[in-house]
């Protein structure tokens, strides 16, 4: 009883602390900038049951976004990158080459197709895939290399398009975190034989859930449609609760409120603790799981449809990408000449100077040998607990589970160990508090 009580005066300090700050700034922006008439619209389609033809509209503007070739939309990247596999005849007994620094849905997908991941270091200069790290890990096995660009930084994908090509192995790039940016004017997406992108809400372009096959092979496109047009959809239930979701983070998901989230997600965790509550899934957690044959589909379709709703959410999200795009930049440059100014710039990757490359970021990232005294300094008004990727593989409470052996990519691992992450999807009214906050840390005492 008096440990009962105790863990309860706990939580009641704990929440007074989260409801009497003034405001935290997130690594996910929600959709605050909507009107009552744009939610209104997104309802009345998710009622409808219908909306093929806003999933058309959407997939062909956001291809036209990223280059000349075609798109394929489902209801996460994760199921897209599983397509695209399928497409490429991966299969029983191949191998997969992915960073070490990725999503556990990433190898959940290979496992999905028979395949079996391997894990390639990164580059410092970064953060992302590199030509070296994955020529070290090619066999006889390999099918399918994926090079990921991290954080809204191209990866040397030109060293890899080379590799793969001598080796005749399929290229993936993997854009999840990387929308609009380009190496040597060439837009990310359009190296490979195929890309995969994530529309959920910690990405670039928010969609709340929702993922995207782009190529210009319009063979393999056609394979993917295939495999998009046998899939079903989410369940109305489900997309239901999707929209609460929205409804939710549109209210929660901003500086002011945020910190009113954290406490209303702290006491839904209280509450499926002490009365054993079940929930239903929203973000399809399941995935962040090695994939077991007998409950591959026990909770939701994989691949699964793009729900309409959000692919009208995405429209919208695409007409004001050319302004959020620049608001990114600017912020980005902003970062960097308090950095510099700061006296911190070694401490930045290289490609931050890489004139090559045309950033448009998702997070401002660097690494620090007092990482964990920073983010500590960092909690009082960011999210840190959002950090990407301080793990090889993020979402999992075992990366060993999806075949990763622990000092096999050093160089993430300690990335990983050192890494700091800032947002830069933040709205306009809040820049300015950012960039104070930011100035405050770097200018502290460690």
């Amino acid at each position: 009883m008096a440990k009962l009580l105790d863990n309860f005066n706990k939580i009641v300090t704990d929440l007074s602390g989260l409801l009497h700050s003034s405001y935290q700034i997130g690594f996910v922006r929600g959709h605050d900038y909507l009107g009552e008439s744009e939610v209104a619209l997104l309802r009345t389609v998710l009622n409808s049951g219908d909306g093929e033809e806003v999933v058309r509209e959407y997939e062909n503007q956001l291809a036209v976004l990223i280059g000349p070739g075609r798109g394929v939309s489902f209801a996460a990247g994760r199921m897209a990158f599983y397509a695209v596999l399928q497409a490429l005849g991966v299969g029983s007994g191949d191998e997969v080459i992915l960073p070490g620094f990725t999503c556990s849905v990433m190898p959940n997908a290979v496992w999905r197709t028979g395949a079996r991941p391997v894990f390639a270091d990164i580059e410092a200069g970064t953060f992302g895939s590199g030509a070296s790290g994955i020529a070290a890990k090619i066999t006889s096995r390999t099918k399918a290399v994926v090079a990921q660009h991290s954080f809204g930084i191209p990866c040397n994908i030109p060293e890899i398009v080379e590799l793969c090509r001598e080796r005749g192995l399929a290229l993936i790039e993997d854009c999840a975190i990387t929308l609009d940016s380009a190496y040597d004017g060439k837009k990310v997406g359009n190296w490979g034989d195929a890309a995969i992108f994530s529309t959920d809400h910690s990405k670039p372009l928010n969609t709340l859930v929702g993922g995207f096959c782009y190529t210009q092979d319009a063979a393999l496109s056609a394979k993917v449609r295939t495999t998009c047009e046998a899939a079903p959809p989410l369940s109305q239930d489900h997309q239901s609760r999707l929209f609460q979701q929205f409804l939710l983070e549109r209210h929660y998901y901003r500086p002011g409120n945020y910190r009113r989230r954290l406490a209303r997600q702290y006491l839904g965790a209280l509450t499926k603790k002490i009365w054993g509550a079940g929930t239903q899934p929203v973000f399809m957690e399941k995935d962040y799981n090695k994939p077991l044959p007998h409950d591959a589909e026990a909770e939701y379709p994989y691949p699964a449809k793009m729900p309409p709703f959000l692919a009208r959410l995405g429209l919208i999200e695409l007409a004001r990408w050319g302004q959020e795009r620049l608001r990114r930049q600017e912020l980005l440059q902003n970062y960097l000449c308090l950095t510099r100014g700061g006296g911190w710039g070694h401490y930045l990757p290289k490609a931050y100077e890489n004139r090559l490359m045309d950033i448009v970021p998702l997070r401002f990232v660097f690494t620090h040998p007092e990482a964990r005294k920073l983010t500590g300094k960092m909690s009082k008004f960011i999210d840190v607990s959002w950090t990407w990727f301080r793990s090889p593989i993020i979402c999992t409470d075992s990366i060993e589970a999806f075949g990763y052996a622990n000092g096999s990519c050093p160089r993430a691992e300690k990335i990983g160990s050192e890494i700091i992450n800032w947002p830069c999807v933040v709205s306009k009214e809040w820049r300015q508090q950012l960039l104070e906050d930011y100035k405050s840390v770097i200018g502290s005492n460690l």
